[in-house]
């Protein structure tokens, strides 16, 4: 005697395979969602450096036009003097103003620009001059200017690099836009020299 339900019953082909459908649309969409982010990631990295490498050619070029040598001593006896280091700092923040697109206030005159977020500050800035074998760093702030005299070959810069002509440092810092939207604080800093004596120039 044989009853209906005693025999095997055989798993449905169609079950099976609407699984295997279903798993392969969840790692396709997962797949599909890394590769999405994976692009954004990489879009503000690249957006991110693109803002870093114009702020760093803003920052050179406004410290190059703080070299204001004086004319006068130069064709005396070709020696390189800037004319006044307060004065340099002022022709170096309105270049920097300029160069950043920045209003009086050194905040950024577009209301959302590529990266910067909130005010540009000048941390440092600081004017040398060499003659002979002494180094004199004025280092000039909003409303004061010290004055440090050093050796040739010992005399750096913050940044370590070492003085051989008339040059100009500055570092500035501002807010910039970092990875989905954080806000990461950017340092920037540059040296810049009118004119190196070959003689002191080490390899």
């Amino acid at each position: 005697m044989r009853f209906p339900n005693s025999e095997l019953q055989r798993p449905s082909i169609n079950r099976v395979s609407s699984n295997a459908g279903n798993a392969e649309y969840v790692v396709g969409m997962y797949a599909l969602v890394f590769v999405l982010v994976m692009a954004l990631a990489s879009l503000q990295i690249m957006r991110y450096k693109a803002g870093s490498d114009i702020a760093e050619d803003a920052l050179t070029a406004s410290a190059l036009a703080a070299l204001d040598v004086d004319p006068y001593i130069y064709g005396l006896s070709h020696r390189i003097v800037i004319n006044d280091p307060r004065a340099a700092r002022g022709i170096f923040e309105n270049a920097l103003k300029d160069n950043m697109k920045l209003n009086d206030a050194f905040e950024p005159r577009k209301a959302d620009p590529s990266y910067i977020r909130g005010r540009v500050t000048v941390d440092d800035f600081r004017v040398y001059e060499v003659e002979g074998d002494k180094v004199t760093e004025y280092t000039v702030g909003s409303y004061t200017v010290s004055k440090t005299e050093g050796i040739c070959g010992e005399m750096k810069t913050p940044s370590g690099k070492d003085v051989r002509s008339a040059g100009v440092y500055a570092e500035i810092s501002y807010d910039a836009s970092g990875f989905l939207g954080i806000v990461v604080n950017a340092r920037k800093d540059t040296y810049v020299e009118m004119m190196a004596d070959p003689d002191k120039v080490t390899p």
